[in-house]
């Protein structure tokens, strides 16, 4: 077990690949870097979920960074005991399977939303996401960095955006939470309908 504190890196982009990692507890944020110093945050590992485990089954570097996000326990499973495991028990390789084979798909809706929507869909995109992960009717806690981190956008388009949609009276902003009011129009937002 190790334990995190917030901000806390496990790993770096490129390190080699030496284990996989459970989450515990906390929250644990993948993090993708540009080479002029940018950063997108493009997956969130909560308890019970499984990361790092891409980089030991293809023998290559870490694609991402990870980082706690919050004070977090992990559990470190080194390299050959994880391929061990993998070997031994089918059942778990088909549950690695099919956890890469879901981070793939999410993968390709991201490259989609980054290659062809615009800011504002990517956004309203993102929020309903958010919302439907914590299953908070409506209510969202996160940061305007964070979203604009999770987007690929610049905190300044994100607050605009946000200001525009609480005018509006779809949502309501307060500090580091979100309180959505109208579902449908950021599900427009999304699909382009709504300019």
């Amino acid at each position: 077990m190790q334990h995190l504190d917030k901000g806390e890196m496990i790993f770096c982009q490129s390190d080699p690949s030496e284990a996989a990692y459970v989450v515990r507890t906390g929250n644990i944020s993948i993090v993708l870097h540009s080479t002029d110093g940018r950063e997108m945050v493009i997956n969130e590992m909560h308890s019970g979920d499984v990361f790092g485990e891409l980089g030991i089954l293809t023998r290559q570097p870490r694609s991402t960074s990870a980082v706690a996000q919050s004070r977090s326990q992990i559990l470190v499973i080194p390299k050959l005991a994880f391929l061990k495991i993998i070997d031994e028990e089918p059942h778990l390789a088909r549950l690695i399977l099919e956890i890469t084979a879901n981070r793939l798909q999410m993968s390709v809706k991201r490259e989609s939303a980054l290659a062809f929507m615009d800011a504002q869909a990517r956004l309203a995109r993102l929020l309903l996401e958010l919302e439907e992960q914590e299953q908070k009717k409506g209510y969202i806690t996160i940061s305007q960095e964070e979203l604009a981190n999770r987007t690929g956008l610049i905190r300044q388009t994100v607050a605009k955006a946000l200001g525009k949609w609480r005018r509006a009276g779809w949502l309501i902003t307060g500090r580091g939470h979100i309180l959505i009011l109208n579902r449908k129009a950021l599900k427009q937002m999304e699909n382009n309908l709504l300019v």
